[in-house]
Order: structure tokens, then sequence, then C-alpha cells
């Protein structure tokens, strides 16, 4: 059993793509302006560069977020206790490397009191881990928790302090924790070979006694290969007394080798859950942002990949933030892609937010599948097994007078999405201003020939463009468009595109300014 905070089946926890989206969208600047600590910074980005691909995993995720929005100081506790946690096992280590023998020539009276101080080190930790047991299952169950992560730790932890396997190793780790070998009297059996060699050592009996002799009372077995358990008594002299020393050495050493193994296994149950809890850290400083900001969020309705839609209302750029405005700043809009349309085209005039909606769907889709809220009022999108991006600078390009180069660029680019989008379906594509390097017409045409092919590959596109010529060749009844205005978006889903439609034969003929 391995617990995670962050993935509800850690062994099969799916992922999908997403494709240089980061540094596209500025999305590391806003959360780095958000988040000055760097490790925790980049701990998070890397959590959203691996989108989650099921629904169930998401909701998992969000569940856990919202109880620590809800109860913050069962988030400080846990907190506190997996950093705690978290650090038993370099304790462990540490103690364990301070009990090593002093060089040179060992004795083996010497030998058996090491790997007595390594047993009593190991004989420490199931009381330990049993107290943070107790300490987990304690914390979350003072709160109305209702995530299924957070209720089937504290379940566990309730049924491990009950297990009564555990509890024995407990009991049979009291015996070492505050002795040494004096104070017992050892009982060990011994397999030996047919040359009479020593095959194993297992302690098969361990008795304190009062009266401490110098030289512990060992019996030995010796297991015959006919079955006959012969038993020997041996005399207390020098030589016996060294046998006697080397057989209880590999006793203890077998058993030690056997705690420590389980008490492994044990620990390893919650092991990590403090650095998974960075994840949190940030997401809950984010959140916090947003409330100061007074930029509207809501945990959005995720949906499996086949639905392949979405409907964002009141959409805010996240990426906005970096230049320190606020939800009153930053004009909210609202953008829907419909199960039945391929994508569509967003066109406007210039300074109108087309990049910026682009961006804010973006983002809404990386946020909703790490588990977190997106910046709207209303959200519901399917999950999308890639995300691809390609945010073109033409217009430097222009004046650089690079447009060659950058339009050779653009299309290795648009190949090593097409290669991702064929692995991944369901994918959506966001392009900004991509082949815009050439002349209108020959891009256009180059780039109608690309997105009439992608729902061969179930795959859509949200594509931000000035090429009117584009608008020759869409299809109507799968294409959608967005015309982005100051006040308002006004979108045309297929459904709502006719020829009859005034405003659209006066944008395609070039009546309307780009």
């Amino acid at each position: 059993m391995k617990f995670s905070i962050l993935y509800r089946e850690p062994e099969k926890s799916g992922r999908g793509e997403v494709f240089d989206l980061a540094y596209e969208l500025s999305l590391d600047r806003a959360v780095r302006k958000m988040i000055p600590d760097t490790r925790r910074a980049d701990y998070f980005l890397g959590v959203l560069t691996r989108p989650l691909t099921d629904v169930a995993s998401i909701v998992y995720r969000q569940q856990i977020l919202r109880d620590f929005i809800d109860f913050p100081d069962l988030y400080d506790e846990l907190r506190t206790l997996f950093s705690r946690y978290d650090r038993v096992r370099a304790d462990w280590q540490g103690m364990r490397s301070g009990t090593n023998p002093q060089s040179g020539a060992i004795n083996r009276r010497a030998l058996l009191d090491y790997t007595f101080a390594s047993l009593k080190v190991t004989a420490m930790f199931p009381k330990t881990l049993l107290s943070f047991y107790t300490s987990f299952a304690d914390a979350i169950s003072k709160y109305e928790v209702q995530s299924e992560g957070l209720k089937g730790i504290a379940e566990y932890c309730r049924e491990m302090l009950a297990n009564d396997s555990l509890n024995e190793i407990e009991r049979i780790s009291a015996l070492f924790r505050y002795k040494t070998p004096k104070d017992f009297e050892f009982s060990s059996l011994a397999e030996l070979d047919q040359a009479i060699r020593l095959v194993s050592c297992d302690l098969c009996g361990i008795e304190e006694i009062d009266d401490k002799p110098i030289n512990p009372l060992v019996k030995l077995f010796t297991r015959k290969k006919n079955g006959e358990t012969p038993i020997f008594d041996v005399e207390s002299d020098e030589a016996t007394v060294d046998d006697a020393l080397y057989i209880s050495n590999e006793s203890l050493r077998r058993i030690d080798a056997a705690l420590t193994s389980v008490t492994a296994g044990i620990y390893d149950a919650f092991f990590g859950l403090s650095a998974e809890m960075v994840f949190y850290d940030a997401a809950l400083d984010i959140i916090r942002s947003l409330e100061e900001l007074k930029i509207d969020y809501v945990f959005p309705a995720v949906l499996p990949p086949e639905e392949d839609s979405f409907r964002l209302i009141t959409l805010r750029d996240f990426s906005l933030i970096i230049e320190g405005k606020t939800g009153a700043d930053i004009i909210p809009r609202d953008a829907a892609l419909l199960k039945s349309s391929d994508g569509f085209l967003i066109h406007g005039k210039s300074n109108t937010g087309k990049t910026s909606l682009l961006r804010s769907i973006a983002i809404a889709h990386i946020f909703a599948q790490a588990g977190l809220p997106v910046t709207a009022k209303s959200a519901e999108l399917s999950i999308r097994r890639g995300l691809y991006a390609h945010f073109s600078s033409a217009e430097e390009d222009f004046r650089a007078g690079d447009t060659a180069g950058r339009f050779e660029g653009e299309v290795q680019q648009m190949a090593r999405i097409i290669d991702g989008v064929e692995e991944h379906p369901y994918s959506l594509i966001l392009l900004n201003e991509t082949f815009q390097t050439t002349s209108y017409t020959e891009g256009a045409e180059g780039m109608w020939d690309i997105l009439d092919t992608l729902h061969l590959v179930r795959a859509k596109y949200i594509f931000v463009t000035r090429m009117n010529k584009m608008f020759d060749f869409i299809d109507r009844e799968r294409v959608g468009t967005i015309e982005m205005t100051k006040e308002f978006p006004r979108y045309k889903n297929p459904a709502e595109i006719s020829a009859a439609d005034a405003d659209y034969p006066a944008y395609i003929e070039g009546k309307t300014e780009t």
C-alpha cells in the first residue's frame, strides 16, 4: 500500500502531454509572481505540466484541495506531521550509522554487541510509526472532511492500529529497546549441512534473566535432514562460548533484518506526502492571491475526453496578473466549444483581447486537469489528453525581415504538434497568428490544409488569425467563430453561422477592420 495526496492511483496515474505551454502562455511568470519561493513554484509548475487524464483522479485532487480550503487548521497539522514523518528515515539511518563497529579486528562479543545495538535502533521505530498513525487518524477525524484521499488515510491508520500482527511486531520490538545481550538467555535454532557446517540460525526463544552471567547460556539445536532434532546442552568453556556468541549474533542479525524489512515496508506507505504537500502550499497561495485581487474562481465540472467540449463563463486571463491587474481590470470573456464542431477561429480588431482569450482557455484546461479552480464564474470542460500551443511573434518577424526563417520554424513546430496529437486523441491545439509570416493567401491555404484534417485524429483547435482568406475555406457546419470586440465577444457556433448572416460575409470580404 502506497498513499498519495496527488494521485488517486500512484502506480497507474495517467498523464497527458503539454507541449511548451508554460512559457508560451506566460504561465511560469504568473506562478512565480504569486509564489516567490522558487522551490515551491518549480514543483507546482512541474505538476501542472503533467495533466491528469481521468475524471476520478482530477476529482480526487479537487476534493483534497477543497478540504484544505475549508479546514486550514487541518492543513497546518498535516503539513507538520507529514514533514516530521518524512524525516523518520533520515533519523533512523543516522542512528544506525552510529552503531557501526570500530575498525580493526572485531571479536565475536563485540560483533554481538554491534548487532544488538542495531536491533535496538530498529526496535524503536515500529512504536514511532504507530504514534504517527495515531496522530494522522486523530487529526483528520477532528474535521468533517469530504475527500476520498484524506478519509482513506484516516481509515488505513485506524486499521493498522487495530492490526494484531503489527501490534505483535511492536511487542517483539519492545524486548530490545532498553536491554543488552546480558539481560537475556537466547535459544537459537541452527541448521547444519552434511559436513556439519552452519547453514542458518534463527532465534527461537528469548527470556529475560535476573542474574546476568558473564557468558550467555545458549541452547544449540541442530536439525538433521531426517527431521530428528537432538538437543545439546553445552558447557560454558571459552571455545563453546565463542561459538555460542557467533550463533547468537547470526540469529539476532536475522531478526534485525526481518524487523528492518517490515518497518521499512510500513513506513513507505506514507513516505513522500510532505513533498506532495508543496503542490497544495502553492495552490493555496494562488487562491489567496486571487481572493485579494478579487478575481472569481470556481472548481470546474470535468467531463470524460469523449465529451470533447468546453463551456467557460466569465473567464479571466490568469496571466494578466503579472501586469499587476485585478479582477476589475481584467475583462471577462465567455467561450464554448461544441462536441459537434472541429474548432473555432478567433478574429477581431487589434487590442480586443484575442490572444488573451486564447491564453485563458489554455490555462483553464491546464488548471482543471491539475485539480485546481479556474478563473471563471462557471466552467465545464472535457479532459484533453494533449494540450499544444503555438504563439507566433509575427509582427516582430516582419519588422526584422526574417520571415522565411520564422516560417520554416513554424512549419517544424506544427509538424511536432501533429505527431503529438496522432498519439493523443482528444487533444486541443491553440494557435496564435501561426503562418502570418508568409503571404496571407499562402498561409491561409496551408493552415486550412492542416486544420481540416485534425478531426481525423480526434483533435480540435482554436485559432487566432488575421488572415481573412481563412473564412473562404472553413466548413460552416463544423467550424465556429468568435469575433472579439472591446465590449464583448460575439460567439457563433456552427449551427448559428449561415450564408444569410450579414456580419459574416462582411468580415470575409475585408470590410471589417482586423
